[in-house]
């Protein structure tokens, strides 16, 4: 970097950080994080995915997680803080990066800008779901397999590890690993089958964590990772292709999140692969961003979310691009495309607005929220209070059937058994009640049967919602008062049901 990019550094560091914790703070809660919340909590508890709980995703988030929260505290402020703390660094890589390319101050700036006010990263990154990690690990790797400097082969391993982990965090960035082997062998650098080698070993220690739990379990470890997934839409693994054009059309045609992605598409796309603009490292972003978006759309159902993946590989290739553009055009056309380029950007950062309304503050159309009325149900602090009144009616470690993990996440309790994961009643019909009790999964007629033996004391109803129609935490609420539970308390719309104790008309809201 020169050093006027380094001078910058700091100043971009503070901004970045601050940016990145507040929303990380005031976000609104999405419904997947509580349950890698609580599977985190788990694993300091000596449990492992797949075997002593249902996990529906690659295993290394709920380790990174558990670690992180082993030192600075059990609670949703810190987990954020967490999740803040992956963004700020992908930012940061991203600015080194780009300014080292472009060996241009304002092109690092720029791509910095681009990236805190992507609704796609703003949205996604900062909260506890698998992308920021993955994403890290992943961009980590592609920086230096950029890097002209790292021939040593230890430096290729370390980018091969960093895929293998960010496959431990999302599996399917496994389609990357072709992606960068067939990089490494096109350009023919010097010894370039020893940095193939090195690149292939890497990966395989990354994966490590993945294949010692496969080993202990295969039949776990596929059901969570691959059955689950089958099972849960009716369309199989890979199906819906309706809701996947769907999709495609809300990447590149929505409101807020379509022109900021459709503009960074058609920019790098038209200056990388038809300008031949941006050099090696544009090209090798592009292809990354191909891959990994197209791979988004496989899951069924597909969501928009996903290609949150791709966003600072585009914002690399177009960023290079577009600054190797500018430098070679002179007089006015040079003039033209910089005003240009000043109007997309400021588009770009308009565009972001709203979204960033949406996501923290009113709820408006944000993916899980019933709308904005439902807000103040996922908030920090407001799940924090539910959080704080299981502790007034629990003994510590006492199993709650709350269903939604998140509720036990920051309290005292423990989830009771089968109610770690609230997307195993989803496919329970379909399993076998051998097979349910291997996964730790509960059916509804298992959940009735529960509470019918009054196996646990306190249940937790609230903040659920349905995926298949009516969703099982509204079944079972008509049951709990046939069955002798009693509402003891009330935080918002979420309630507590207890077995024994008078009912207390206890609204906090």
């Amino acid at each position: 970097m020169s050093r006027a990019s380094k001078l910058l550094f700091v100043p971009l560091f503070v901004v970045l950080s601050s940016f990145f914790v507040f929303v990380s703070q005031q976000r609104l809660i999405d419904g997947d994080e509580g349950f890698y919340l609580l599977a985190s909590r788990l694993v300091i508890q000596h449990k492992t995915p797949y075997i002593d709980f249902f996990y529906t995703q690659a295993p290394l988030l709920p380790y990174i997680y558990a670690a992180w929260l082993k030192v600075f505290g059990i609670s949703w402020f810190s987990a954020r803080l967490c999740c803040a703390s992956l963004t700020i660094a992908i930012g940061a890589l991203l600015y080194a990066h780009v300014c080292r390319e472009t060996r241009d101050w304002k092109a690092g700036t720029v791509a910095v800008l681009l990236f805190a006010t992507s609704s796609l990263i703003f949205a996604w990154y900062p909260i506890v779901k698998t992308f920021a990690l993955a994403v890290l690990f992943l961009f980590g790797a592609y920086v230096i397999i950029c890097n002209s400097s790292a021939r040593s082969n230890w430096m290729i391993a370390l980018a091969g590890l960093l895929v293998g982990l960010s496959i431990d965090t999302r599996s399917y960035i496994l389609v990357v690993v072709p992606v960068i082997a067939a990089w490494i062998a096109w350009r023919r650098t010097k010894r370039w089958v020893a940095r193939l080698v090195s690149f292939c070993g890497g990966a395989v220690l990354g994966l490590v964590p993945s294949l010692v739990l496969f080993i202990r379990s295969p039949d776990n470890f596929l059901f969570n990772n691959l059955g689950y997934h089958a099972l849960r839409s009716g369309d199989g693994l890979i199906g819906e292709w309706q809701n996947k054009m769907m999709v495609v059309l809300g990447a590149f045609g929505g409101a807020h999140t379509g022109f900021q992605f459709s503009v960074l598409a058609l920019v790098a796309v038209g200056l990388v692969l038809f300008l031949r603009k941006g050099g090696g490292p544009a090209v090798l972003a592009l292809w990354i961003a191909f891959v990994t978006g197209t791979v988004s759309l496989l899951p069924t159902p597909s969501s928009v979310q996903y290609f949150s993946v791709v966003m600072p590989f585009l914002i690399v290739a177009a960023v290079c691009a577009a600054s190797d553009y500018l430098r070679d055009l002179t007089g006015s056309r040079a003039q033209f495309a910089r005003i240009v380029s000043i109007v997309l950007t400021v588009a770009f950062i308009g565009f972001a607005i709203p979204s960033f309304r949406q996501y923290l503050f009113t709820g408006y159309k944000v993916p899980g929220l019933k709308g904005p009325a439902d807000a103040s149900n996922w908030t920090l602090r407001g799940v924090s209070d539910v959080s704080k009144a299981i502790n007034q009616f629990t003994a510590p470690n006492e199993g709650v059937a709350s269903f939604w993990p998140g509720y036990i996440f920051a309290s005292q309790a423990d989830p009771y058994p089968g109610f770690e994961n609230d997307f195993g009643v989803d496919v329970a019909s379909q399993l076998s009640t051998q097979k349910r009790r291997e996964y730790n999964i509960l059916s509804y007629p298992d959940m009735v049967t529960e509470f019918a033996s009054h196996g646990p004391r306190l249940a937790v109803v609230g903040n659920q919602v349905p995926r298949n129609g009516r969703s099982a935490a509204e079944a079972c609420e008509s049951l709990l008062g046939s069955e002798g539970y009693m509402p003891m308390a009330k935080i918002g719309s979420t309630i507590l049901y207890s077995y024994e104790g008078r009912s207390v008309a206890n609204d906090r809201k």
